[in-house]
């Protein structure tokens, strides 16, 4: 796993990632810091971590800022290659 990862703000600041309660926002961060080099994330750590309800993971799976991969709350983050993709040029 990664060390960097990166934020993009075409992401968050929109008004779809701005109207999420601040507690989804700083869950979908923590979520993004967690993730492997794919983007997939084992989301029940995370989520205990910094004690946040599973309702907020749930509000980020309804807004599609995540996709669940299985019934162990494994998530894929949907804009992870737009956010953390190099540049050849890079």
């Amino acid at each position: 796993m990664a060390e960097r990862r990166m934020v993009s703000k075409t992401v968050t600041q929109t008004q779809k990632f701005l109207r999420l309660p601040l507690e989804a926002q700083a869950l979908y961060f923590h979520l993004i810091l967690n993730s492997d080099d794919d983007g997939i994330v084992e989301a029940f750590p995370v989520v205990r971590m910094i004690g946040s309800s599973e309702d907020s993971l749930g509000l980020l799976v309804i807004k599609q800022f995540i996709k669940p991969l299985g019934e162990d709350m494994v998530y894929f983050i949907t804009d992870f290659n737009e956010q953390n993709k190099i540049r050849p040029d890079r």
